[in-house]
């Protein structure tokens, strides 16, 4: 995800979630930072 300037949707969707917005809400939860906000904190 850091590395590539892939969508945060994109990868939900390969990773196989069918709502990117559901995605974002699981990985805040379990990560406690978006991914929106982990590819910025990391870029």
């Amino acid at each position: 995800m850091l590395t590539e300037s892939t969508h945060v949707a994109d990868i939900a969707f390969e990773v196989g979630y069918e709502s990117p917005s559901q995605f974002s809400r699981e990985y805040a939860r379990l990560f406690g930072f978006s991914p929106v906000s982990d590819i910025k904190r990391f870029s």
